[in-house]
């Protein structure tokens, strides 16, 4: 008859030595919130009238006027050097369309 071959079982895996865990540094000492600036005071209404009379710094193109156009076009001539931006151009198109 057959003989049974015996099979190697495997040998029970070896239980690891987990490391110790290092020591947790300790935390740094918190250092206290700088202290904020008084608020800066609410503007006199005359002064706040004022201010809301400036025209708005995005002004869309189609509503400008003539004069607010040449005002912006010497500001980007001097800031970008030239008016080749498409900003400017839309501004020269604007212009043109206004008669001037």
């Amino acid at each position: 008859m057959a003989e049974k071959k015996e099979t190697a079982k495997p040998e029970k895996a070896l239980k690891m030595e987990k490391a110790p865990k290092p020591e947790k540094a300790a935390k740094p000492e918190k250092l206290p919130k700088p202290e904020k600036p008084p608020k800066a005071e609410v503007p006199a209404p005359a002064e706040a009238a004022a201010e809301e009379e400036k025209a708005p710094a995005n002004k869309k193109i189609n509503k400008m006027t003539l004069a607010e156009i040449e005002a912006k076009l010497s500001e980007i001539k001097s800031a970008q050097g030239g008016l080749r931006s498409r900003y400017a151009r839309q501004l020269l198109q604007r212009k043109k369309a206004l008669g001037a």
